[in-house]
């Protein structure tokens, strides 16, 4: 049902993408309708308790990388429910999915090759997107975690943070994995959602992308592991 939204909306977007490309520089109004289809899978379920917590620590005014862990299909929905528009690192066998993939090309959004050293540059194209403040958007992980637990932290969202000299806003999600598992389709009826807005990290602070990076993991583990005791 998901696909067929976006399926059946395909020829709507290219002629948005034809007319609105000229002067839609980011192409926000394509990716306001993709947040908009993407959120919406969320409301088929009203015995989902879906909880945002921290928004008062995004300063729209700054520019960002945001990062979050990723444990199920329900991560990307669920964080399309924050009130303002970010361009997505996805992997790059989704963006070149037919369907899905070409709206988030045509939203603007960004491939990336897990591993590759075009991988690396790749990420160099959200420079344009930080320079003129729209935040981005990144798993760092590289995957989903299959058990729930943070797997350890990629450097690529670390290493354009410090070029940019930006910070980076980590957003910690969890129960997700427990409304649909990670390698499923298959929803519970009930479950409780958490997206958790932390404080921002500034890139400044490091000497080092590794220290930069490893920091931030610690930070999100800690709080992953306080959310497992207190949530479950």
């Amino acid at each position: 049902m998901y696909g067929l939204v976006y399926f059946f909306l395909i020829v709507p977007a290219f002629l948005i993408w034809i007319v609105t490309t000229p002067f839609d520089k980011h192409r926000k109004i394509l990716n306001a309708i993709f947040m908009f289809v993407g959120r919406s899978f969320l409301w088929f379920n009203p015995f989902w308790d879906i909880q945002i917590r921290g928004l008062e620590n995004y300063d729209k005014s700054k520019p960002i990388v945001f990062i979050a862990n990723h444990q199920s299909f329900l991560d990307m929905p669920l964080l399309a429910t924050l009130p303002w528009q970010m361009k997505w690192v996805s992997k790059d066998a989704l963006i070149k999915a037919p369907v899905l993939g070409w709206f988030m090309r045509m939203s603007g959004h960004i491939s990336v090759k897990r591993g590759t050293a075009a991988g690396l540059n790749s990420l160099k194209k959200l420079k344009p997107y930080l320079s003129d403040g729209v935040p981005v958007m990144l798993f760092p992980e590289g995957t989903r975690s299959r058990l729930g637990e943070l797997i350890k932290f990629k450097s690529g969202a670390f290493m354009i943070a410090k070029e940019m000299d930006v910070a980076v806003q980590p957003i910690l999600i969890w129960g997700t994995r427990n409304v649909i598992k990670p390698d499923s389709w298959k929803a519970a009826l009930k479950g409780k959602m958490i997206c958790t807005l932390m404080e921002p990290i500034e890139a400044s602070n490091f000497q080092s992308v590794e220290a930069f990076r490893d920091t931030v993991y610690e930070t999100m583990k800690t709080e992953l592991d306080r959310l497992e005791k207190i949530s479950a």
